[in-house]
């Protein structure tokens, strides 16, 4: 019986560490990079792009066909008026379009070039969601920051309403710093409830960029962390002139208005088209050969020129502008980057420890009776909003670092 007893531990012991197991990877926590792959695989928007990027390919095979020819069959019953006799007649005829060679280069081309345009348009969309990601992330994390902040002052204020208890009994209190504690303590469960409410949105609104690929109860991994690495603003401006999917997008939307433009140029000289037939009639039988060219006398497209040299002359001046607006944008997240980053330095280098130093005196007095509870009420609200402040400086700079990620287009 021992034995079996023995086996029997042994097999719920190991039930226990797998059913742990399968419990822990179910609570699993997503890192960031976890979280930017499901959002590139799951997004609904991306599967949007992907779909464009393909229709853009098809046009490229659209603009590299060559014209189909064209077959014609004639056939009737004929009755020669020399003889009389009856005779089946026909005639066959193929036309084969002959498109000008420059004319079929510069649509290819344009086909092309807009191609290219369309994926540069995917990859910035990429730049987007991953900032996105990041900042919904960090959300998370600064709202997670406040549900400690507000469990630990909960603690503290139970704690101090308990205090207060003890000396009102004692008479060493007056009363009604018995209702001040009581105030207290239902405010700070409400900002406890309200920060872990704040959570659940942010989870949610996460979820709605990964396309709610993840289960109601999932976790994130993750903490803030100071970047190792200080940019310069000429280096991320330099980085973002040269490799920013959006100036290469304009970039090829303005090289598709060029062949455009040269593909109506080269659309007055006319197409021509090479015929060839056979047929037979009554009394006698032919064969020949014919061409076709139209005369460009009245038409010459200077409508359609005009138009897509318009198109071209908007497209060189949409890459100024995006210069322009990249530029101000990356000035603008660098400036936010600094502040954080300075914002920082002055709370790790004292002022944390001097609220935190504050609230332990101003609790040490309240103790010994030396002040009152409004006054230790205060330092735990200096206490707790320079935390806050500190944790939202963290949060600002992580969301400016992805902000600039977005406008540069990747870091350098």
């Amino acid at each position: 019986m021992r034995g079996k007893s023995s086996i029997f531990f042994i097999l719920v012991s190991l039930l226990y560490l797998f059913c742990s197991d399968v419990i822990a990877e179910d609570k699993k926590g997503y890192t960031i990079d976890e979280l930017i792959s499901i959002a590139l695989e799951k997004n609904p928007s991306m599967a949007v792009f992907k779909a464009n990027l393909e229709a853009s390919k098809a046009d490229v095979v659209s603009a590299r066909a060559y014209p189909n020819p064209e077959v014609e069959f004639q056939g009737v019953s004929g009755k020669s008026l020399e003889t009389g006799e009856s005779k089946g007649e026909y005639s066959v005829g193929i036309s084969q379009p002959v498109e000008r060679p420059a004319k079929r280069f510069f649509r290819r081309k344009e086909a092309e070039a807009g191609a290219g345009a369309i994926e540069k348009d995917v990859e910035d969309f990429r730049l987007q969601l991953r900032s996105e990601v990041k900042k919904a992330f960090y959300q998370i994390l600064l709202n997670k920051k406040a549900v400690e902040t507000a469990k630990e002052n909960l603690r503290i204020v139970e704690e101090l309403l308990k205090t207060v208890e003890v000396r009102v009994r004692a008479g060493e209190t007056p009363e009604f710093e018995l209702v001040k504690a009581h105030v207290e303590r239902l405010r700070a469960d409400k900002d406890f409830k309200r920060a872990e409410n704040r959570v659940i949105v942010s989870m949610t609104t996460l979820n709605a960029l990964l396309g709610n690929a993840l289960k109601d109860d999932f976790d994130i991994a993750g903490t803030f962390e100071l970047p190792e690495k200080r940019y310069e603003l000429s280096i991320l401006l330099s980085y973002a002139m040269e490799r920013h999917p959006l100036i290469l997008k304009t970039g090829k939307e303005a090289e598709a208005k060029y062949f455009s433009l040269e593909k109506e140029k080269a659309s007055i000289s006319p197409d021509i088209t090479v015929s060839g037939f056979s047929g037979r009639e009554t009394d006698k039988e032919s064969y020949g050969v014919s061409l076709s060219i139209p005369i460009p006398l009245w038409y010459q497209r200077r409508g359609e020129i005009a138009r897509a040299f318009a198109d071209k002359t908007r497209a060189e001046a949409e890459i100024y502008k995006i210069r322009v607006e990249l530029s101000r944008a990356i000035t603008e997240e660098y400036q936010n980057y600094l502040i954080a980053l300075d914002q920082i330095n002055v709370f790790e280098k004292g002022l944390l420890k001097q609220a935190e130093e504050a609230l332990r005196i101003a609790d040490l007095s309240y103790r010994l009776g030396e002040s009152n509870l409004l006054e230790f009420l205060d330092a735990q609200r200096v206490n707790r909003s320079t935390l806050a402040e500190y944790y939202q400086s963290l949060f600002e700079l992580e969301t400016s670092i992805a902000s600039l990620e977005r406008t540069v287009g990747e870091l350098p």
